[in-house]
């Protein structure tokens, strides 16, 4: 499938529920195995906004990753 101009959002769906999937998943495994604990390792520094009303921040991981990457996988073959 192509990514037309039509599919945008839907992409950009797929891509932040395989990344939520993904670490959810990630701090499931590491709560079952805890050998495990690089899957839940951070990748980057902490990346926040805050806009004194709301506060935001994003956590990337291996199984964050990796969810993005299935993610995308599921939304091409859709």
């Amino acid at each position: 499938m192509r990514i037309e101009r039509g599919t945008l959002g839907y992409f950009i769906t797929f891509l932040i529920l395989g990344g939520v999937l993904g670490s959810a998943l990630g701090t499931l495994v590491v709560k079952l195995a805890p050998s495990l604990a690089a899957v839940n390792a951070n990748l980057t520094g902490a990346l926040a906004l805050n806009l004194e009303i709301v506060s935001f921040g994003i956590k990337v991981t291996l199984a964050s990753l990796a969810g993005m990457v299935l993610g995308i996988v599921i939304f091409l073959r859709v």
